[in-house]
């Protein structure tokens, strides 16, 4: 009867944890680091902070050859987080690391010649996850830097959603009185193929703004989908997509949502759901308190633009006026000047291209005397990186000597020859 090794023992368990594992580009450890010399009984003390804090303390000890510190820290993590695999590649590393040096995060497992495809994809993830968080931790974004995604709030608005995909982050913005303020930020997971969905089952997450329209509670989702709920975690907060936007550029596919992780994942790859935006269950927890079903918007884009204040503000100054320009030229019932805000794919509301539109509009502005248009209740939101573009949602009241109309009214605009040009015009569906 052959006699098991302590070893292969450790290696049986560890091959048994990552196997429970979904997910998340390799690290580099200094190999001349004096940690290959530490004894493995040495005590250390555990970091303190949120799990991703702890984590990448664990990393920066593993770096600088404290193993001690790393050990117990990642002991802590996992005592307090049983379903953290990340955790559990690094207390994986942290035991081979006693009798071998290591490139790269996960080294551990793959020197001990895991066979399957799956679990070289796992172990892909874990690194790929490991590498995101430390990447955002070593770039943080300046504390007096605001998003050229958020433009303007409604007064209604109090806060505001912003995924930067670039950096599998979730930005949540207070409305302080009209100005982007920070208030936290949090790893996300996006579509396994990324961003950019445009049919159904792409696998992509979807690029745009859209509105939080719905709350899906656990025991709604347990009903509806049986034990297929625990994908969604502690619950799931469907977004708009597709927008009108999107539906005008037949885009298909549904079930967009911002939703938690299951139950045996504490946290999912930066590329690995299905489209949705997915986070652990404690920080969707913390982010649902931000959402206002049917005001909060959800700005998903490919890499958010920083502006500094003064930038900020003249962005802002710019995307006002071209809006404000845009009202006065249909009130001055001058049909050329009204239409060169238009751009030449320019889908209305009701499908008019702009030929069609371009006429029925002369026709409108020769049947009256005067106009008066106002806005209320203005939003302007932006997708930065990748095609640009910019959503104005407001109240529109307008007045004519022969009619009255109010509506609440959205215009996507979009660059065409270096100038904002209205892309889609009709009713604001959420």
């Amino acid at each position: 009867m052959l006699r098991t090794t302590r070893r292969a023992k450790r290696a049986i368990c560890l091959v048994t944890l990552l196997l429970l594992a979904p997910a998340a580009r390799p690290l580099m450890i200094d190999s001349r680091s004096p940690y290959f010399t530490l004894s493995s009984d040495e005590a250390g003390s555990a970091a303190k902070g949120t799990p991703e804090e702890r984590i990448l303390a664990a990393l920066d000890f593993i770096r600088t050859g404290n193993m001690a510190d790393a050990r117990a820290t990642v002991d802590a993590l996992l005592e307090e987080k049983p379903n953290y695999r990340l955790a559990y590649l690094l207390r994986a590393d942290l035991y081979a690391m006693r009798a071998m040096p290591l490139n790269t995060i996960g080294d551990g497992a793959t020197q001990l010649d895991l066979a399957h495809q799956q679990m070289a994809e796992r172990l892909a993830d874990l690194r790929k996850e490991a590498l995101v968080r430390m990447n955002y931790r070593n770039m943080p974004t300046p504390p007096d830097l605001l998003p050229a995604n958020i433009l303007q709030f409604t007064p209604q608005q109090k806060y505001a959603i912003l995924v930067d995909a670039d950096t599998s982050r979730l930005y949540i913005f207070a409305n302080d009185n009209g100005v982007p303020k920070m208030v936290k930020d949090h790893y996300v997971t996006v579509g396994k193929l990324g961003v950019g969905k445009s049919v159904e089952g792409d696998q992509r997450t979807p690029i745009g703004v859209y509105f939080v329209y719905k709350h899906l509670p656990r025991p709604q989702l347990d009903k509806t989908y049986g034990q297929l709920a625990d994908l969604y975690g502690v619950g799931a907060w469907p977004i708009s997509y597709p927008n009108e936007l999107d539906k005008s550029n037949q885009k298909t596919g549904s079930g967009i949502w911002l939703h938690g992780s299951p139950a045996a994942t504490y946290a999912r790859a930066p590329q690995a759901s299905n489209g949705c935006v997915v986070l652990t269950n404690e920080e969707m927890l913390d982010v649902a308190q931000y959402l206002q079903i049917g005001t909060t918007p959800v700005i998903v884009t490919p890499k958010v633009e920083w502006l500094t204040r003064a930038q900020w503000k003249e962005r802002h100054s710019t995307a006002a006026s071209t809006l404000g320009q845009w009202k006065n030229a249909w009130e001055s019932l001058n049909t050329e000047q009204y239409l060169n805000f238009y751009g030449s794919q320019f889908i209305s509301g009701e499908g008019q291209n702009i030929n069609a539109w371009r006429q029925q509009k002369a026709q409108v502005n020769a049947g009256k005397k005067w106009a008066k248009v106002e806005l209320k209740d203005l939003s302007i939101f932006a997708v930065t990186g990748g095609t640009p573009q910019m959503v104005a949602t407001f109240e529109q009241d307008y007045r004519s000597d022969n009619l009255e109309n109010k509506m609440r009214k959205r215009l996507y605009w979009q660059p065409e020859n270096g100038q904002w040009k209205i892309r889609w015009e009709g009713n604001a569906i959420n």
